[in-house]
């Protein structure tokens, strides 16, 4: 039993002695000088660029006609319904009466397309001459205008009078001979066979837009 014990110290002995001649047989190890590095300075956030120099649009879209190149112009024109003449006919008699589209005048009035003058009929215009343009002075910048516009009166059919019958006898005419009838002043229109009617439409100077070109400038002095 003591031989065990003797030959256990003896073993951790001479292991304690190899590892002791192992670790002076190494090199010592020396770790590297850490490096110390200065924090890098933070770039400063720059403001953002305002563009003065804008890229603009060379044309724009024609303010009168609106790029369609063309513009409605009311203008007085011959009646579809009864070709001009101002008298139909209906019914099997082919009985004659009067237009109900142009009251027995023949004529009507109506949009006509024609090139817009603004930008001749192009549909663009520069944008550097949009931006001068100023409210038109015929509408005020309203683009709509209230106009009184003379028309043959229905009533009387443009006579200025009408023809009233009276009947003979009391209580409408029974039992009476007979009656007369008397030609008298249309009331409605005062004799004149024309009533007045108030229409809007597109101001005729500007086409609806509300605006128009600067005037020129005046041509310069001449020398004397």
């Amino acid at each position: 039993m003591k031989k065990r014990y003797v030959l256990i110290g003896v073993a951790a002995l001479l292991g304690a002695a190899g590892f002791a001649w192992c670790r002076a047989q190494t090199p010592p190890q020396h770790l590297p000088v850490p490096l110390v590095v200065a924090p890098r300075p933070m770039a400063a956030k720059s403001a953002p660029e305002v563009a003065t120099n804008a890229v603009r649009p060379a044309f724009v879209w024609c303010p009168a006609c609106r790029g369609r190149k063309t513009v409605g112009v009311e203008a007085e024109g011959p009646c579809r319904s009864c070709a001009g003449t101002g008298k139909t006919k209906s019914g099997f008699s082919k009985t004659e009466a009067d237009c109900n589209f142009c009251k027995g005048t023949g004529k009507v009035f109506g949009l006509v397309q024609q090139p817009c003058p603004a930008c001749q009929a192009k549909g663009v215009l520069s944008a550097a001459l949009v931006e001068e343009f100023i409210a038109c002075t015929n509408c005020s910048g309203a683009k709509m205008l209230e106009e009184e516009v003379a028309m043959k009166c229905v009533t009387c059919g443009g006579a200025g009078k009408i023809v009233k019958s009276t009947m003979g006898g009391s209580f409408g005419g029974k039992g009476g001979k007979g009656g007369s009838t008397q030609e008298q002043p249309c009331p409605f229109c005062g004799a004149t066979g024309t009533a007045v009617k108030k229409v809007t439409r597109a101001c005729p100077s500007c086409f609806g837009a509300g605006v128009i070109p600067p005037p020129p400038p005046p041509p310069p002095p001449k020398d004397g």
